[in-house]
């Protein structure tokens, strides 16, 4: 057994909780990683309010774009592949004062075990040219120059043209991992697992007469991203 280690995390007035119950092994989560979970949620006074353990399918989510609760995001940040957690998640990094439909009420403080069952392979990034500037936050959009190709080397970007991304919640997880932290006038090249790209699926072409961009993806294909920034906006 693991002694318990606890960690408190200030954020503004408030903090999270966490106590490590089991360490894990391997490198911990980081920033835009995609994860699996397994998790039960209790309100203070024990009731339990939502748990998948004896469900099949483990919840999936990319940790730090705000897809889960901030106290999620956070207390994700750093766990090892299997290892466990309880988080004491205050009212302001969880559901406020809006609580959560009829079994979350109005600023509740929420306690959470966890355990990380899988972390997907992230995107290999390599740095062709350094950028200068802030690096892009969460809700900022990139301004730049994409070429996106399967591996049957069809391009899925038109890269003679301008493309505008954004870094949220709503993008598409390996989209979000091949932009974070890219500053203006940075120049990368990337390679997309296919786990987190289109999996074994794949994805169907949908060329249009005329157009020059098609999205054939063929079933567990890596894809090979080269992106060129060219301006942060809000």
């Amino acid at each position: 057994m693991f002694a318990s280690l606890t960690l408190a995390i200030v954020v503004s007035q408030s903090a999270l909780k966490i106590e490590d119950v089991k360490l894990g092994t391997g490198e911990g989560v980081k920033l835009y990683d995609v994860v699996e979970a397994e998790y039960t949620g209790k309100l203070t006074n024990g009731i339990v309010f939502d748990s998948n353990v004896k469900s099949e399918k483990k919840l999936r989510f990319q940790v730090g774009v705000g897809r889960v609760i901030k106290g999620w995001d956070q207390g994700f940040m750093g766990m090892k592949l299997n290892g466990e957690r309880n988080l004491t998640v205050p009212p302001d990094l969880g559901y406020g004062e809006r609580g959560s439909g009829s079994t979350i009420p109005s600023n509740s403080t929420l306690n959470f075990s966890i355990k990380l069952v899988r972390i997907l392979p992230s995107a290999k990034i390599t740095m062709v040219t350094e950028g200068k500037g802030e690096p892009i936050k969460l809700g900022q959009f990139l301004e730049c120059k994409l070429s996106v190709k399967a591996a049957n080397g069809r391009e899925m970007a038109d890269p003679a043209k301008e493309s505008r991304l954004r870094l949220s919640p709503q993008m598409l997880p390996w989209i979000n991992q091949a932009i974070g932290g890219i500053k203006a006038g940075e120049k990368r090249k990337v390679i997309i697992n296919s786990e987190i790209a289109f999996g074994e699926k794949g994805l169907p072409a949908t060329d249009q007469p005329g157009k020059k961009a098609g999205s054939d993806v063929p079933p567990n294909s890596d894809l090979n991203m080269e992106v060129e920034a060219l301006k942060i906006t809000d």
